[in-house]
Order: structure tokens, then sequence, then C-alpha cells
């Protein structure tokens, strides 16, 4: 009976203390997941919504990609800036650090160029599937420069993405133009040549992402990314015919599809892991899709679909791999 007066509080207390506990868990879960679902979706939209801005049409030649990502990165390093705190001043970040800062900024106005120059020219529902592209890159690019030994169980994993990728999307176009080497292919193949820069960024911004805020690394990338496609705007003298009816579409596609997506996949990452977030923001090849045939009114084939479900397997076989 006296044990009882004793141990009768205590179950009452670690009752309560599972409950908020299991509370705590799942709003943790549930604002991870929906950080990582709205970073996909975001994400999605800026590999299509620039398609029509990029072609043009009767009345508008068509705005050029490195105009296009000039506007992107200025206005990214307006917003990232007013986003850090002023306690946290620049000069923190260090010599070397900024070095490569720059390196990824440079790299990253040169993959996104590419990857608007070829979703100009291939379809939107292709560029969306052909971005896992980079999953490949990073992985090699590990292995050459970190020496990152590939297990043989991850082969597979590879092959199938690398099938889902870019095998049949570039072969979907190659079947649609009697297997000639036609615009949306010379596309296709701009936008797998992104994927590797955009595994070039990956592997040094890993180095970089546990000793800087994520806001100060973009901030700097897109201040750098800004002002050398800015730059070369004016050198090449490449014509800017801007109407301001795009900016809407501009604003979605840079500042929410490239810069806070990014974010959010921070804020993913720190509720529910690495693996999960990877795992849900995969999805971005199938909202792509998606919006690439509500919008854009394309066509969706038997093997879009199958491509997606590839990549998406081959993922879920690499969430060990995504650990390390």
């Amino acid at each position: 009976m006296v044990w009882e007066l004793f141990w009768k509080p205590l179950t009452i207390i670690k009752s309560i203390k599972s409950t908020i506990t299991g509370h705590k868990k799942l709003k943790r879960y549930s604002i991870g997941f929906l950080f990582a679902i709205l970073a996909a979706i975001l994400g999605a939209m800026a590999d299509v919504l620039p398609k029509p801005i990029l072609e043009g049409n009767a009345s508008f030649s068509g705005l050029n990609p490195i105009a296009m990502v000039a506007i992107i990165y200025l206005l990214n390093s307006i917003m990232f800036t007013g986003l850090l705190p002023k306690k946290n001043p620049v000069n923190e970040v260090g010599i070397r650090n900024f070095l490569l800062l720059i390196i990824i900024g440079v790299t990253e106005i040169i993959a996104t160029t590419i990857f608007y120059l070829g979703l100009k020219n291939t379809s939107a529902v292709n560029s969306a599937i052909l971005g896992n592209s980079d999953i490949i890159f990073t992985s090699i690019i590990a292995v050459i420069i970190f020496r990152e030994a590939l297990q043989r169980k991850e082969y597979f994993s590879y092959s199938i993405i690398l099938c889902g990728s870019i095998i049949i999307p570039v072969y979907i176009d190659l079947a649609a133009n009697n297997y000639q080497i036609s615009q949306f292919v010379y596309g296709d193949f701009l936008i797998v040549f992104a994927g590797l820069f955009y595994g070039i960024e990956m592997n040094v911004y890993r180095y970089l992402s546990d000793k800087i805020d994520a806001k100060r690394i973009l901030q700097i990338i897109s201040f750098v990314g800004g002002i050398v496609t800015i730059s070369l705007v004016f050198l090449l003298q490449i014509p800017l015919e801007f109407k301001f009816e795009y900016m809407p579409t501009i604003l979605i596609s840079g500042m929410l599809g490239i810069g806070i997506s990014v974010l959010f996949i921070v804020v993913a990452i720190k509720n529910i892991g690495a693996v999960r977030t990877i795992l849900i923001f995969s999805t971005t090849t199938l909202f792509g899709i998606i919006f690439s045939h509500i919008i854009l009114n394309e066509k969706i084939i038997s093997l879009h679909l199958i491509a997606f479900v590839m990549v998406f397997i081959g993922i879920i076989l690499l969430r060990t791999k995504m650990t390390d």
C-alpha cells in the first residue's frame, strides 16, 4: 500500500510526460513533412513556370536565360540579406570559406543558366525528370574527390536512377523524332550537363553546410551569381527584353523555387532528418510532371511515370547512403 502511494503518482507523471513527448514528436514530424512537401512544390514550379518566358511568343522574343538568372539571383541576394540578423557579420565566414562560396556561386549560375537553356529547348516534363541527374554526378564526384567507395548493393540503385533520370527521357525524345538529334534532345543533354555542375556544387556545399548558416550561404552565392550574370549581360550585350507581367513568374521561380525552397529543406532536415527529407523532396519530379501538364498542357505518357518511379525507388534504396 505504501509503495502504491509512490508508484501511482510516478506512473501518472510518466504517462503525462510520454504523451507530451509524443505530441512534440508528432508536431515536429508534421512540420518537417509540411516543409519538405512545400520545398518540393516550389522546386517543381521553378522547373516549369519559366518555360513560357524563355520561349517567348508572337509579340515577345523571349527572355535570355542569362538575363533571367541575373534577375533571380540579384533578387535572392536582397531577400537573404534582409533575413540575416545584423549581429552575424559576413566577416565571420572566413576567407577560405568565402572563396569556396564564390566557387559555389559561380558553379550554381552556370548550372542554372544551362538548365534554363535546356528547358527552353526541351519539354518541361522531361526537364523535371532529367533534373535528377545531379544525384548521379554528386555521387561520382564524391567518389573521385572524397574517395567515397561505392558498395556493390549501391550499383543497382544508381543504375535504375541513371535509367530513370537520363536514359528514358532522352529515349522518349529520340523516339518522337525518328531517332535523330533534335532540338528536344539537345535540350535534354543541356539539362544533364547542368546536373554535372549541380553535382559539383552539392559536394562543396556539403563541406560548408555545417560551418555556416544556410541563409548566409544563400546570400553570398546569390550575390556572386547576380554580379557575375549581370556583368555578362552588359559585356555580351544581351538584350534585356523584360516585361513586368512576367515578374510574378520570376518571383515564384527564383525567390520561392530556388531560394525559399532551400530554407524549407533545411527546416525539414532539422525536424525529420536528411533521409526522410530527401525522399519527400524527390517528389519534385512528380509535381513537375503534374504542373507541366496542368500549366503548360504538355502530354504525359506512361514512360514519364515509369521514369519517376525508377528514380524514387533508387533513392529509397540509397537511404542508408544518404545518412553518411
